[in-house]
Parts: C-alpha cells; sequence; structure tokens
C-alpha cells in the first residue's frame, strides 16, 4: 500500500499547535534538528526521532532538482509518501516505509513530525545547493577545477590501497574560438553542453570529469591502466566527431584532441598534468582530432 500526501509549511502553522499532544517530545525533536545541516545526517536524526513515536523499518528522501536520493533503513511493503514545501516551493519528497499499514494516527503524528522538519529542512538543502555549486562547473555541470586536486589525492589513495592503476585524459576542443567567432557565444555554450553529456554517456559512472575552463576538460579514469585509457580516449573522440550540435537552427560539428598518461608512484598532481598536456600539445601540432599517450 502507497499513501501520497503534501505537507506545506503554511498549511500545518495553525494545525500542529491544536495536535501536539506530545509536546515535549516535539521539542527534543526542534533542539535536535538544530544540531546539523548536514542532509546525510538530518535525515536519519529525523527518522531516530520519529521511532519513539511510530514504528517504521526506513526513510526516502528525494530531491531531483538537486539530483538527491538519500535511503535511510530498508524498504518493506507498505509505505506513505509526503510531498514538502514551503511557499509553494517544493523541498522534495520523504517516503516512510515498514511490513504493515500505518493507522490513521501513526499518519496524524508522522504529520506533527514533519511539520517541524519543513524549516530545518530547507537549511540543509540551501547549504547542499552550496556546496554543489562550489564544487561544479554552472554551465556543464561537472566538477571544476578547484575539485581535481582533492578527488585527485582520493584516488590516488585507493589506487595505492588496492594496488589499481590510474589513467588522466587532457581533453582539448579543436578550433572552439572559431565556433564562437562564427556562431556566437551562446552556440559555444550550446557546444560545450552537448559535448559533456556526449562526454559522461561514453565514459564510465565511476569516471571523473573536470572542466578545467574554456573547451579545456580533464578526466580521471580509475582502475585503468595506459592501454585502457587510449581505448576510452578514441572511443570519446569517435563520439565528439560523430556529435551534431544545433543552436537556432545552425548545425555543426567539432573536434577533439587528446593526450593520456598513467600515475606513476609517487606522481603530483601538477607531475601527471604537464606530462598529459605535453601528449596533448604533440596531438595539437600533429593535425589535431586524434590521441596522443604520453
Amino acid at each position: 500500500m502507497e499513501l501520497k500526501k503534501t505537507i506545506d509549511s503554511r498549511s500545518n502553522d495553525t494545525s500542529v499547535s491544536q495536535k501536539l499532544k506530545q509536546q515535549d517530545t516535539i521539542n527534543h525533536l526542534i533542539s535536535a534538528l538544530q544540531t546539523t545541516i548536514i542532509l546525510d545526517e538530518l535525515v536519519p536524526l529525523f527518522s531516530n526521532e520519529l521511532l519513539k513515536a511510530v514504528d517504521h523499518s526506513g526513510v526516502i528522501f528525494e530531491n531531483p532538482e538537486l539530483g538527491i536520493v538519500f535511503q535511510h533503513g530498508s524498504r518493506t511493503n507498505h509505505s506513505c509518501e509526503y510531498s514538502l514545501t514551503i511557499e509553494n516551493n517544493s523541498l522534495g519528497k520523504l517516503t516512510f516505509m515498514r511490513r504493515q499499514r500505518f493507522t490513521e494516527s501513526e499518519l496524524n503524528t508522522i504529520e506533527q513530525f514533519l511539520s517541524v522538519l519543513l524549516y530545518p529542512l530547507k537549511n540543509t538543502l540551501l547549504y547542499s545547493q552550496a556546496i554543489q555549486f562550489a564544487h561544479t562547473d554552472p554551465l556543464t555541470g561537472v566538477l571544476n577545477r578547484s575539485t581535481l586536486r582533492s578527488v585527485f589525492q582520493k584516488e590516488v589513495s585507493l589506487t595505492k590501497r588496492h594496488h589499481s592503476d590510474l589513467s588522466l585524459i587532457m581533453l582539448d576542443l579543436d578550433f572552439f574560438k572559431t565556433i564562437n567567432d562564427r556562431y556566437g557565444h551562446c552556440a559555444g555554450d550550446t557546444a560545450l553542453k552537448d559535448v559533456t553529456q556526449c562526454i559522461e554517456k561514453t565514459l564510465r559512472e565511476s569516471d571523473y570529469i573536470f572542466r578545467l575552463g574554456g573547451e579545456e576538460f580533464a578526466i580521471l579514469l580509475n582502475d585503468t591502466d595506459l592501454k585502457g585509457a587510449e581505448l576510452i580516449a578514441e572511443r570519446l573522440r569517435t563520439a565528439i566527431e560523430s556529435l551534431s550540435i544545433l543552436h537556432d537552427d545552425t548545425q555543426f560539428q567539432l573536434t577533439a584532441s587528446m593526450g593520456i598518461t598513467q600515475y606513476k608512484e609517487n606522481d603530483s598532481l601538477g607531475v601527471i598534468m604537464s606530462r598529459s598536456d605535453n601528449a596533448l600539445y604533440k596531438a595539437k601540432d600533429s593535425g589535431r582530432n586524434k590521441v596522443v599517450c604520453a
């Protein structure tokens, strides 16, 4: 059984004061929710406080706009789903699960608890959004240059721990300035977004894409040696070359040059990027639209 409802801050301002029979529990919940603005902490905290009043096996919070799907606990047969809003602004959807149906009394209690959750959840989502913006490129949605160092250090640690390989692709779009000059910067933005989507579709979910600025990208391939990286880069080069970009009834194509290298023991980020960059320059100097290994 699945039950769906909407919880809105405006519609509950008066009902909360009428229904709160367990004021001490609610007061404790209010205090507890003020201790964090981290979503991965807030949802479990809320669920654990609710468990004192309503038994449930797990909760799922979803916010499609921010790409958030967070599950705490386990999925079971029955669920009740609440769409959470504040002043017509959607916060997302919270689903509660357990093996038997929720009673009307339990649903009322859940709604009381949710009314207290709305504003702390709003603050938590604003914080999540700020963190997300700090780490991602606003045009393409992939990671930005400032995030590359921390991700590289994490991947190097994993590579050492698992005795695996790590490779880097430096990718630069060929004659990109010509596209901006001929079709305008909006067309250039469309091209960058389309190329990014092409890269995402071609790579594995575990790989990392960074926009370094302009038309230059870096791609970290975990558990991939130089030979494997070359195969991926060549597949990527072909996919970009085959891409048709449409902007304001104008259709055009572009190509990309790439330099690749494999991580060697104790390589710093600067060293591996320099090696890959040198390979990229060779690809550019030798005719473009090609892959060169360092």
